[in-house]
């Protein structure tokens, strides 16, 4: 097709400057301002772009572009980081969260969806400097879900949040996600982990915990749960990928994370027996006492330690009023200073 001459002339790189990165303005933005030109000129986005490029005026990007939409823009230049947005975010993205980084630009942005409000509310809570947005879309019933709505939570694109998408997703596995060295580990992060992928299971008439990260490699698996096993919570990395906190570490996981759900909606995932939060098995009780096992279990054959047992032949379990107990039978010499190991 042959060129028109007159948009050699007219689009100049002094006419790119001005209306393109003076006024910011998009091509789609340019193309409209010259149909109502006097006269009106019909220029596509794609010529204009052409142009553009040949008189070597850089085009500004898609997410520039819609900042400049934006009526209430993020200043990329100031950073919102703390250390308590970072424990927050990772146990945002151990959970439910996920980051999505612009294809083309250092920037990213924190994303979840969830069923219930109120949890979406709660994740997005910490990350409140980045102006979290939320829409709801419906969902049918399904295995897990009753028919009902989904909340869906993104915050805005920051520089902050790509450098955490580096840690969070290394470069060359795609969209797999994994556990960073530098992981935060604390009451705060876990919380949020649990609430979002945890729960309570029953395994042959034992409670455990299972927290679900099959989305992890076996290694950030195996990382996370030495990572737990550090704060003194007993747990393994399962068949299933998954990590699985026994019963005798239920109650070091509670004390280290708290024993109520900071939203209503996950209150079932706190609702154990007291003498499962509370209880210690028999050999604990031995070593922590340092007495002799044996001679332990033969008190409580006998009924003379009285002890919490879940069923008539339930495995006997020692609350803090039966170790107080036991230990005023030992400081009076009751217990049998014999019974003591050396």
């Amino acid at each position: 097709m042959k060129e028109q001459p007159h948009y050699t002339n007219f689009l100049t790189k002094e006419f790119f400057e001005k209306h393109h990165l003076e006024e910011k303005k998009s091509m789609a933005e340019i193309s409209k301002m010259l149909r109502h030109n006097d006269p009106p000129l019909n220029i596509t986005v794609s010529t204009l772009c052409k142009y553009c490029d040949r008189v070597e005026v850089p085009r500004r990007k898609s997410s520039e572009a819609r900042r400049n939409w934006d009526p209430d823009p993020l200043d990329w230049n100031v950073s919102f980081e703390t250390e308590e947005m970072i424990e927050s975010l990772d146990g945002f993205i151990l959970g439910d969260g996920s980051i999505q980084a612009d294809s083309n630009e250092t920037i990213a942005r924190l994303r979840c969806t969830q069923e219930y409000q109120e949890f979406t509310l709660y994740q997005m809570e910490p990350f409140r400097m980045y102006r979290p947005i939320y829409c709801k879309s419906k969902h049918e019933k399904s295995k897990n879900h009753s028919p009902g709505f989904y909340l869906h939570g993104q915050t805005k694109f920051h520089p902050d949040l790509y450098k955490h998408y580096l840690r969070w997703y290394p470069i060359g596995k795609g969209t797999l996600k994994d556990p960073p060295r530098d992981v935060r580990i604390t009451p705060k992060s876990v919380m949020i982990w649990y609430l979002g992928d945890g729960s309570v299971v029953d395994v042959n008439n034992s409670i455990a915990l299972r927290i679900s990260t099959d989305s992890f490699s076996e290694k950030g698996v195996e990382f996370l749960a030495g990572k737990l096993r550090e704060k003194g919570i007993e747990c393994h990395r399962n068949n299933d990928n998954r990590i699985y906190i026994e019963s005798r570490g239920i109650p070091k996981f509670f004390e280290f994370i708290g024993r109520e759900s900071p939203v209503k909606c996950y209150d079932y995932k706190f609702k154990l027996p007291e003498w499962r939060l509370e209880s210690k098995r028999m050999r604990d009780v031995a070593d922590d006492l340092k007495i002799d096992y044996q001679r332990l279990a033969y008190f409580v054959k006998i009924g003379k330690i009285a002890v919490h047992r879940a069923s008539k032949n339930g495995k006997p379990r020692f609350m803090p009023e039966h170790i107080d107990a036991l230990k005023k039978m030992i400081d009076s010499g009751e217990f049998d200073a014999d019974g003591r190991s050396s």
